[in-house]
């Protein structure tokens, strides 16, 4: 090799380990995020995963690493631990199970990295949260079908996922606020773990065991359109059906009058809220103890402004 040529290939190389350099100053100087979403799978979930990643596309400053815990909290925890070990900046979580993430949250706490908990409680550890109170969107769904159901009108419950708190304030809510209607009975209270098609297959059950019954009131849209589907295929009428998330097929049948109301659920302002935090957070602010956005009532009178 002649003494210009390996001065060209040295140039190259230095030129190279420059750029490298230059790319990890690059990426360091970024504010690192890491996001665990409970499952992305779930609808609702995803949904507000897909707003927050439309929200931080505001700051190029701002890298978030993404992780998909399954419905697993071992796994999330694990997730945890690794966003620990690379240093980040902030943690999101989407929690899988409202008492199980404490200890993940703890250590956070522990390694000096704020904690977002998005959409879902902890129930433990230092952190900030963005989302709904669930106790609202069922007590919106008694009241609703305290002032709508006909005199000594028997009500079917479709239940969230057992065990997670938000599945147990949804029911607690909506239990709550139709005690005012002493007339109305509840034939009967089942989980559909916030799918469609096991709403639909319950709903298929209580077709064939129930002659009549007259509102069904799920914890969320999914399992009110699982039951929807079930009553269209029976051909049973006039039953009254609640569901919450405010989606866009639940607004649809809404305003076909096959729905009769569902809970808005703002993902996307909680998405906005969250990547808002993080911003004060990367900005040096304190974060807030608590970012709430209210639960909205839909129904056929208002859906259109929805």
């Amino acid at each position: 090799m002649t003494i210009t040529k390996r001065l060209f290939s040295l140039s190259l190389l230095a030129a190279a380990l420059g750029t490298a350099v230059m790319t990890a100053q690059a990426q360091s100087a970024k504010f690192a995020v890491g996001y665990t979403n409970i499952a992305d799978s779930d609808f609702f979930p995803n949904m507000v995963k897909k707003a927050f990643i439309d929200a931080a596309k505001a700051d190029a400053a701002v890298d978030v690493k993404f992780a998909d815990a399954n419905n697993d909290v071992t796994r999330q925890l694990d997730q945890i631990d690794n966003f620990i070990a690379q240093k980040v900046k902030a943690i999101v979580v989407v929690p899988v199970d409202y008492e199980g993430i404490t200890p993940g949250i703890e250590r956070a706490n522990k390694a000096g990295i704020p904690v977002v908990t998005l959409n879902i409680q902890a129930k433990g550890g230092k952190s900030t949260f963005v989302g709904s109170k669930n106790i609202d969107a069922g007590r919106m769904q008694g009241e609703f079908m305290a002032k709508a159901l006909p005199q000594g009108a028997k009500v079917l419950y479709l239940q969230g996922t057992p065990g997670l708190y938000h599945s147990m304030e949804r029911e607690q809510g909506f239990m709550a606020a139709l005690k005012a209607r002493k007339d109305v009975n509840v034939l009967s209270s089942l989980s559909g773990n916030y799918s469609r098609a096991e709403g639909m297959k319950i709903t298929e059950d209580w077709v064939q065991r129930y002659p009549k019954f007259d509102a069904i009131v799920a914890a969320n849209d999914q399992m009110a359109l699982g039951a929807l589907q079930a009553l269209k295929t029976a051909g049973r009428k006039g039953v009254l059906i609640s569901g919450i998330d405010g989606t866009a097929d639940a607004k649809t049948a809404i305003k076909a009058g096959e729905m009769a109301q569902s809970v808005l659920q703002n993902g996307q302002a909680q998405a906005q809220g969250a990547f808002k935090v993080l911003t004060e957070l990367k900005a040096g602010k304190a974060a807030p103890a608590d970012v709430l956005v209210p639960f909205e009532s839909i129904s056929k009178d208002n859906v259109a402004r929805y």
